[in-house]
Order: structure tokens, then C-alpha cells, then sequence
């Protein structure tokens, strides 16, 4: 068993990955196959479009957030709610236009980064 103290300074997230203010704390917690990261976006921010090839589970701990899958329903998303990104499937996540929302991203394997989510799309 390991134990994982407090991991550090959170980092804001990168302009080419996110739009508006996204905090990222050090990875939190891994496994063999898995990365656990808690993420904080201020409103209004969100992830660009991103896929990850063995999926990705979000859980939302604070805050009223959104997310979408590339040609689905943009659906909202509140504290205590779970998402699984099935593998492979093109997506993004955020912060509502009026609230903070925070999730635990549990992603096993790389990111693939696409374009950033447009205000269209973030409101649509």
C-alpha cells in the first residue's frame, strides 16, 4: 500500500489544451495502467477536444460543470455525478458559465489533444 500525501502546488493548465482558468494539481494518485488527477475549472473554462484511447471516468466533486461528445448532446454535470469517456471517444469538459466545478479524471494511457471547444460550441 502506499499512502500519496498532499501532492504539491496545482499548475495552471496549458492555453493550447484549455480555455479560461484551469488548475491542475500533480498527479494524485496511479496504478499500472491509470493516472488519477484532481482539476478545477473556474466558469466558463473548458478542456479543448481530447480523446483517450483506453477512456477516461470523471467524477464531479464540486460545482455544476458540462461536457459533450463529438456529435452528442452537450449534458450537464453536478457534484456527485459520474462520466466515463469510452475509449477512444472525442470529448470535452468544463466549468458551467456561472459556476466553478471541480472533477477527479481517472485516464488510463496518453491524451490526444485536438482543437479548442469554441464559445459556440460551449454554449450550444
Amino acid at each position: 500500500m502506499d499512502v500519496n500525501r498532499h501532492p504539491g502546488d496545482s499548475v495552471k493548465g496549458p492555453e493550447d489544451r484549455f480555455s479560461g482558468d484551469v488548475w491542475l494539481w500533480p498527479r494524485i494518485g496511479a496504478t499500472a495502467n491509470a493516472e488519477v488527477r484532481n482539476v478545477l475549472f473556474t466558469p466558463g473554462a473548458r478542456s479543448a477536444w481530447h480523446r483517450h484511447p483506453a477512456g477516461q471516468v470523471l467524477h464531479i466533486t464540486e460545482g455544476v460543470g458540462v461536457v459533450q461528445s463529438r456529435g452528442g448532446e452537450r449534458q450537464e454535470v453536478r457534484a456527485g455525478d459520474t462520466v466515463v469517456c469510452h475509449p477512444g471517444e472525442e470529448h470535452w469538459h468544463g466549468a458551467g458559465p456561472g459556476t466553478f466545478m471541480t472533477h477527479i479524471a481517472v485516464t488510463d494511457g496518453p491524451t490526444e489533444w485536438k482543437e479548442r471547444v469554441t464559445d459556440e460550441e460551449y454554449r450550444n
